[in-house]
Parts: structure tokens; C-alpha cells; sequence
């Protein structure tokens, strides 16, 4: 059995150009790893079987199971796996924890399987999985253009330390929801996030105020419960309230770890749902690795 570690995210900044015509919608966004990790064991098995903690996502269009049927159509191979999934992310925050799952079980599939896979391939397949999962192949502070899958490697942030608020809201089809609640007054340019791009670039501190996200609107307008929870965050200290992707989970960032702290054990007094963390560089990690490292047998591109 080999054991993965796989990564949570925020987003530092998340603009909508505007709709395309494939129906999607464009979007730019400066996506960033945080230590909140789910936990995927594999072990080699006749058939594909897939378990979880959380009884609720055990099922056939998981996409962890998706991920895996996908490689083995790509590749003509067909052994099997038998996955747990041990929950450590909320479900359905705006966490990514479904795509990085995703991400994850092609590296460790590909790895168990001996398929030695190049990253232009992975990459491929999260493409065909979901916008968000190629970011989670690679991990740590990137651009992500188009619907989120043209990803350039930004230097990696300073160490920041999160406070995440999840309120306790389930949305059914949540991504597709929100993103059909936009209006054109939600599109922008893109120039707020290009603007952070420059400075991480130039190695100069976040600028938390610079921090968006375009479906803040339309969550504090259909959602009262967040934007209740996103004003008692306000009166309990912080600065500066976000949503995480597409929501519902709010976070708050610090650059240092004792406010945040302080702010987190006051709203978990207060008996909210609440997860102190910090940003960090981090691929998919198998805790099976001598030095806890991602895989080392992806083959080059090309």
C-alpha cells in the first residue's frame, strides 16, 4: 500500500473575463497551495474499488474513480486499484480537494502501474478531468489562464498563515450555480490580478487588499449565512475576508502566525467550523518516500 498526501488551495486573486463560446468562461486567477490535505491510499487489485470516510462520496462518478478509468483508457492498461480516501478537506468549500484528489491519483496510479508517464501527458488527462486539476499536479503559486488549465509557475509566496471559515451550507451543483449567476458587472480585465502576478514576480510582499474574487457578490447576495459569517469574521479582527474559489469557505491571511492564530481560536470559541493553515510549495506527496517527495519517474516532456 502507498499513501499520498494531497494538497488543498486558495486562490490569492480569481477575475471572469467574461463567457465563451463554449459555454465556458474565461478566467484569470493566482492559485496557491495550503498544508489542508486529504489522504489516498492505493493498493494494487483485480478491479477499480473505491472508499472514503465520508460515505457520501463513495460513488461511480467520483472523480477520483473518474481519474483513474480515464489512465487506464489512456494507456491500454488495465490493472486495478483499490483507493481510500480519508477526508481532510472540506466537501464542496472552494478548496479544490475533489480536483487535487484527482490530480493525485494519476500521479500515484501512473507510478503503481509502471506506466512512467510524461507531464505533458498527466497534464493532458487533468485537462480532460477538470479545470482545476492540472494546477494540482504542480502545485505551489501559479497563474492559471483560460479556464483555468494554461498555468504559469509564479515564485513562490512567503510563508503566509490562513484562518478558513467553512459555514455550514451545502450547494448542490455549486460550481455551475455560481458561475451562472454572473453578470457582465461581475467580468473585469483581469489588471487586479496581473498587478499581484508582477509583484510576486518581483519578489515584493502581498498586498492582502489587492485579494479578489468575483464571486464574492453573488455568494453574499444568494448566500446569507456567508456574508453573516463573513461580517462576525470582520468583528472578531480580520482585515480582510475572502471567499475560497467559488465557495462557500471564507479565509482570512496573515503574514505572520500569532494573529492568525488569535483570530482562529477566537471563532472556534464562538463554536464555527474553523482550520488554522498556512500557504506552502507542495505537489502530490507519498508519505511512502524517503524524504516524503513527489514522484520521481515522471518522464520529461517530450
Amino acid at each position: 500500500m502507498t499513501r499520498w498526501r494531497t494538497f488543498a488551495k486558495i486562490n490569492l486573486s480569481l477575475e471572469v473575463l467574461g463567457r465563451r463560446r463554449d459555454g465556458y468562461h474565461d478566467v484569470l486567477t493566482i492559485l496557491q497551495t495550503i498544508d489542508l490535505y486529504d489522504t489516498l491510499s492505493f493498493e494494487p487489485a483485480e478491479g477499480l474499488s473505491f472508499t472514503c470516510n465520508v460515505p457520501d462520496l463513495v460513488t461511480e462518478n467520483n472523480l477520483i474513480l473518474r481519474a483513474a478509468r480515464l489512465l487506464q483508457r489512456a494507456t491500454g492498461r488495465m490493472e486495478g486499484a483499490s483507493i481510500h480516501l480519508e477526508k481532510g478537506i472540506p466537501v464542496g468549500a472552494g478548496l479544490g480537494g475533489g480536483s487535487s484528489d484527482a490530480a493525485t491519483t494519476l500521479v500515484a496510479l501512473s507510478r503503481m502501474w509502471g506506466l512512467h508517464m510524461t507531464e505533458a501527458n498527466l497534464n493532458n488527462l487533468a485537462s480532460a478531468l477538470g479545470s482545476d486539476v492540472p494546477f494540482f499536479l504542480m502545485g505551489g503559486t501559479a497563474l492559471a489562464e483560460g479556464r483555468g488549465e494554461i498555468l504559469t509557475p509564479l515564485p513562490p509566496l512567503p510563508e503566509h498563515w490562513l484562518v478558513l471559515i467553512c459555514p455550514p451550507l451545502a450547494i448542490p451543483e455549486k460550481t455551475a450555480l455560481m458561475y451562472g449567476s454572473l453578470t457582465p458587472r461581475e467580468y473585469t480585465s483581469g489588471s487586479v490580478t496581473r498587478h499581484m502576478a508582477r509583484d510576486l514576480q518581483a519578489g515584493r510582499p502581498l498586498e492582502p487588499g489587492l485579494i479578489f474574487n468575483a464571486f464574492e457578490w453573488v455568494a453574499f447576495r444568494r448566500f446569507e449565512l456567508v456574508d453573516a459569517i463573513r461580517q462576525r469574521v470582520v468583528e472578531a479582527g480580520a482585515d480582510h475576508v475572502r471567499l475560497c474559489g467559488a465557495g462557500p469557505a471564507l479565509y482570512a491571511i496573515y503574514a505572520q502566525e500569532a494573529p492568525a492564530r488569535a483570530l482562529y481560536e477566537n471563532l472556534r470559541s464562538e463554536g464555527l467550523e474553523v482550520f488554522l493553515t498556512r500557504t506552502i510549495q507542495a505537489r502530490p506527496t507519498c508519505l511512502d518516500d524517503a524524504e516524503g517527495r513527489g514522484p520521481p519517474d515522471l518522464a520529461p516532456a517530450g
